[in-house]
Parts: structure tokens; sequence; C-alpha cells
């Protein structure tokens, strides 16, 4: 009996060193590098905002974060490898609209970002604006809509992408404004430029960091922001909202992501650092000289957007008709 009692001390006493190393090794996170993911190839808009990021978080805990590109396949590659990555904190992925917009526009995915991921915070919105070639006849949404009804099927719009903001965001508008416009997808943005420019294309749905150059050439002309709210890039550029189309604001963000089974603990020590990141004065800036505003989102209101939006797109895939790959 004595024996049996010093028995399970020890056990007792073991399991109690056992846990406290394992509160030990999360309340001392990071004790090695840290991989950002990123979805989209190096020197992209993605790539830029990790690093901005990446910078100042490895500054505050004095470790080491790499950012790594792993492109192709509309960021399934980046997703599925994160998702089957060890949950010990160590792998982030960096997500933006495909994040939401892949369940709807795949059969085959391997990944889901309920099931595979736990939100870390969203680390920017990226100003977004509809523009048209200054050879297109209009100044406003409503006229756009006017010209597009006078003339079905005779008007496009470009996108980067299948499944992204300016392809799934101009779908959503389309159909609350009732028109018929085709779309054409590019590899990016920069592809676009020349296109739109000789009035080949004939709008979209653009960054601003895209669209600056451009209106100052006398190329294009902004008719909206998409956002909730205007941008002061564009300051005279009325929301969709302001111009009877409140359903067709759309806002592009990033966020950080980790995989499933990933340490309460750590999500929380990640989640706190990033936001301390995002009030930097110096993240502010470095992020809004890139073309994206600073926006934290915490883990559980980034958790609504993540959700929000996986079932704005998926409503919007069903009613355009879009097939999935």
């Amino acid at each position: 009996m004595r024996f049996q009692r010093i028995g399970a001390a020890a056990a007792a006493l073991l399991g109690l060193f056992a846990l406290s190393g394992v509160g030990y090794a999360q309340q001392s996170f990071p004790t090695r590098p840290i991989r950002i993911v990123i979805p989209y190839s190096p020197g992209s808009v993605a790539d830029v905002f990790a690093r901005i990021i990446a910078q100042n978080m490895q500054e505050q805990w004095k470790g080491t974060i790499v950012v790594e590109s792993k492109s192709g396949a509309n960021g399934s590659i980046a997703a599925e490898e994160v998702a089957r990555s060890a949950p010990d904190g160590y792998t982030w992925l960096l997500v933006t609209a495909y994040f939401t917009s892949s369940p709807a526009l795949s059969t085959s995915l391997r990944w889901d970002p309920i099931r595979d991921f736990i939100p870390v915070g969203q680390v920017c919105r990226a100003p977004n604006v509809f523009i048209v070639p200054t050879s297109l006849p209009v100044k406003n949404v409503a006229e756009y809509v006017a010209l597009a009804k006078e003339k079905p099927g005779m008007l496009n719009y470009s996108h980067p992408g299948k499944g992204s903001t300016g392809h799934l965001g101009f779908e959503l508008f389309k159909r609350l404004a009732g028109i018929d416009v085709s779309g054409i997808g590019y590899r990016g943005y920069p592809q676009m430029v020349p296109d739109i420019a000789s009035g080949l294309i004939t709008s979209s749905f653009f960054s601003v960091n895209q669209a600056l150059s451009q209106v100052q050439t006398g190329a294009i002309r902004v008719i909206a922001t998409i956002n909730d709210s205007r941008t002061k890039y564009f300051p005279d550029a009325p929301t969709m909202a302001e111009q009877g189309f409140p359903e067709a604001q759309v806002t592009p963000w990033f966020g950080v992501v980790v995989p499933k089974g990933t340490p309460e603990s750590i999500v929380d020590r990640i989640s706190k650092t990033l936001e301390a990141a995002l009030a930097a004065a110096d993240v502010q800036q470095r992020l809004d000289v890139a073309g994206c505003e600073a926006k934290s989102a915490p883990r559980q209101a980034f958790a609504d957007i993540i959700k929000a939006d996986i079932a704005l797109w998926a409503k919007v895939v069903k009613e355009a008709g879009i097939t999935a790959d």
C-alpha cells in the first residue's frame, strides 16, 4: 500500500513537471525561427506586408521570422502546406480573399479555412477603387450602369485571378446593378494596366497603389471607392454606398492564421504581438506607403470576418453561376 502511494505521488509529480514544462515552453515562445508562408511570389504586395510585420514582431521577440513564398493553385499550395504543418506556432500563413473564396470555387480542396486553421488577427485593409479608362464616357457609377444597360455585353472588366476580390466583388456589383459585363482574368494587376490604359478593358476594381500612377498619367479615371469609406488617396471618389450600391462595398484584407491545434496560449501570444506591431507608427506608415491601411482585428473579430466572407463569396459564386474547378 505504501509503495502504491509513493508510486501515485511520483506519477503526480511527473505530471506536474510535464505540465510546467509545457507551460514554460509556451511562455518562452518562440525559441527558434518562425516561418510566415505567403501564397504569392516574392516581391508581391503580400510579401511586402508580411516582411513589414515580421520585422517588428521579431524585434519584439528578439528572434527570427522568415518570409517564405509558396505561390500557385490560387493560394492552395501555401494553405495546404501550412494546414499540414506541426501546430506549434512556428508556421503561419498570410491570407487574403482566396482563403475565403476557395471553398466555393474548388471541389477538390484539401484544406478548409475553418476546419484546418485558427485565426490570429487581421493585418491591414487594402483600399480599392472602381476605375475606367478615360476614353470611356462615364464619370460615376450611375453613368457606368446606364452605359452597360444601353450596350449589354459590350463592356468588360478585368481581374487579377479567379476568386480575387476584383473578380467576385465585380460579379457581386454586376448582379446588384443588373448589368451584363464580361470578366477577363489576368495574372495580376501589372498585366492589366496596358489594356485598361488603351481602352481594351473598360473597367476594373483596382488597388490604389496600382491606380495612382495611371491616374496621374491621365490613362484611367476613378469613379468610386469600393471600401466602406473613402480613401485618402482619392478623397473625391465617393463610395459605392454613396452612389446607391451599399451591398457592393467589399474590403480586401490581409491577415494571419496558424494550423488548428496550436496551443491557445501560443496563439494569444502571437496575436498580442501582432496587435502591438500594428500599433507602431512606423509599421502603420510603411503599410500605408505599400498601399494597405493597418487595421487590426483580434482573434474573434478576425474569425467573424472570415466566416462572413466565406458565406458572402459562396452566395456570389452560386448566384453568378461561376463554375468550381
